[in-house]
């Protein structure tokens, strides 16, 4: 028995150590740097600087080295103030910066003479320059996510905003029901780009030409595109690097319903479908869900949930296909120029007609076959010529997803984050 506790023990380490190395790569927080100053330019060593993220609580604290410099990392993504502080300066407060994943802010501070009680309060501009690195990158914003119209609810489609990127695929319903990259970013391959969600793989890596979820737009707090010149972290594939970052809760409860629907009766029939005379299609498309997130312990503990289906029916796009009329599926070959000769001496079958019993039961098995299939047709015309049958089958569609997100701030070095994604 203690042998097996031993094993399991020195296992469960093992898999502990793998998973410390491969969050080193995972990609959603940030980190704010910068340098402390006398108004004369001279450096401030010793200077306490406090970064709270506003939506949390979440503060950490450092202090400026013999350079006056200092970096704070793996800090959550959100809406940052820095605070510094030095006795016998007035306390600096910079506001309005907000973290993105893998961002690098830089807060530099001027400090003035002055008395502790008195405090400068400056802000921020809402978007920073990156200062720190050369890679070229773009981040979509909750607001941006959420807001704008997506013909298809595919956060990848945002990848479009970005310059270099073109529309692919015009096909909203295809867009929302597949899981295809079909991306191309500066001219790249559209399986050469790597999908991520928190930093965690989110690919068919026997392929790379489909992503494993396509994530609900509501449970999506940021989507961060890197182009080029990005660490080697991102080194797996040669295009772009999509990294998507689900929503957590905050000190505030707050939660969401939503529907989008679309009905036949809104849209014209198919032009195929209108030569032939046939109906317009049904479609019927509901995509609807709801999101849920709060403190469960104020500054320490949150949560955030949500939920989505899509339901939609609707029949595949009208297709043309050619069948033998009733004639032929008969052996009756009249009515064709082409010789039809018997297999077993050579000699042409009289009026190009095959007598019932030599038609074997395959043969009669394969013409019920194309009977059936006329029979399925949404118009079939019993003539010889191509493409005298349309067909429109159903095409029913049902998905559901579910997100679940917990955050534990346990301490200013110690935060843990749990996340499950379910597909149905």
């Amino acid at each position: 028995m203690r042998t097996r506790i031993r094993r399991l023990l020195a296992a469960a380490a093992a898999i502990l150590a793998l998973s410390a190395a491969a969050a080193t790569a995972q990609t959603i927080t940030g980190r704010i740097s910068g340098t402390a100053a006398d108004t004369s330019g001279g450096v401030l060593p010793g200077v306490t600087i406090v970064v709270v993220e506003e939506d949390t609580g979440f503060t950490q604290t450092t202090v400026t080295d013999e350079r006056g410099a200092y970096v704070l990392v793996n800090l959550p993504i959100g809406n940052y103030k820095v605070t510094a502080e030095l006795q016998g300066f007035k306390p600096v407060v910079r506001t309005g910066y907000v973290l993105v994943a893998d961002g690098r802010i830089t807060a530099d501070f001027k400090l003035e003479v002055g008395a502790i009680s008195e405090t400068v309060l400056v802000t921020a501009q809402s978007e920073t320059v990156n200062t720190v690195s050369g890679e070229v990158a773009r981040t979509v914003d909750q607001a941006q996510v959420q807001d704008l119209a997506l013909n298809g609810r595919n956060y990848l489609q945002l990848t479009t905003l970005i310059p270099g990127v073109p529309v692919l695929t015009d096909n909203a319903l295809d867009i929302m029901t597949g899981l295809g990259i079909n991306t191309s970013i500066n001219g790249s391959r559209t399986n050469a780009n790597l999908l991520t969600v928190d930093g965690g793989f989110n690919m068919d890596s026997g392929s790379n030409n489909s992503q494993i979820s396509n994530v609900n737009i509501d449970a999506i707090q940021e989507v961060s595109v890197k182009t080029s010149n990005f660490s080697a972290e991102y080194g797996r594939n040669s295009g772009a690097a999509i990294n998507v970052v689900t929503r957590g809760g905050t000190n505030i409860l707050r939660g969401s319903v939503y529907e989008y629907l679309r009905r036949e009766e809104l849209d014209a029939n198919d032009p195929f479908a209108n030569a032939r005379g046939v109906a317009k299609a049904e479609l019927k498309y509901d995509n609807f869900g709801g999101t849920v997130g709060g403190p469960i312990i104020k500054d320490k503990l949150f949560f955030f949930g949500a939920l989505e289906w899509r339901k939609i029916r609707r029949f595949t796009s009208p297709t043309f296909r050619t069948l033998p009329n009733s004639q032929q599926r008969a052996g009756n070959f009249s009515m064709i120029s082409t010789v039809v000769r018997d297999p077993l001496t050579g000699q042409p079958f009289p009026g190009n007609i095959i007598p019932s019993d030599r038609i074997t039961p395959d043969g009669k098995a394969i013409a019920a076959v194309y009977a059936a299939m006329a029979q399925q047709a949404a118009s079939y015309e019993d003539v010889v010529r191509s493409n005298n049958a349309l067909f429109q089958n159903e095409n029913p569609f049902d998905f559901r997803q579910e997100n679940v997100r917990v955050d534990w701030q346990m301490s200013q070095a110690q935060r843990m984050t749990f996340r499950l994604l379910l597909d149905h």
